[in-house]
């Protein structure tokens, strides 16, 4: 059996390149994360991107159009928006830190050195 990865649902939701790249960098945080294994990689895909709009616009922006692309609502990507804003404040740091230096070059329009999203880091929890 094959295991679908959530980089082919990822490249049919983006559009922008530094959202891309940054979605990328989310995606690829979470690989290393057992934590993450409990999210289908619809919801994984949907997430990035909800998190790196969160990151590059400084709010909580999901369209009704991204919605009905990816049949996920806010509320159902909050809990893996959040973590991946948290595994991406820890990047540069720890054991693991491949992901972190890859995307820390111009290849890859150095989308490990924008800001974690804020807005999702200070959310209570729920």
């Amino acid at each position: 059996m094959k295991y679908k990865c959530g980089f082919t649902d990822l490249e049919q939701f983006c559009e922008l390149e530094q959202l891309e790249l940054l979605s990328f960098f989310m995606i690829e945080l979470c690989l290393v994360e057992y934590e993450m294994l409990r999210f289908p990689p619809s919801l994984l895909a949907a997430a990035a991107i909800f998190t790196a709009q969160c990151a590059l616009s400084k709010s909580k922006q999901w369209s009704k159009t991204i919605e009905k692309h990816t049949k996920y609502t806010v509320d159902q990507l909050l809990e893996c928006a959040k973590l991946m804003a948290a595994y991406h404040q820890k990047a540069g740091t720890g054991k693991l830190t491949g992901v972190h230096k890859k995307y820390s070059t111009s290849k890859y329009g150095y989308a490990a050195k924008s800001e974690p999203a804020d807005s999702l880091l200070n959310l209570e929890e729920f």
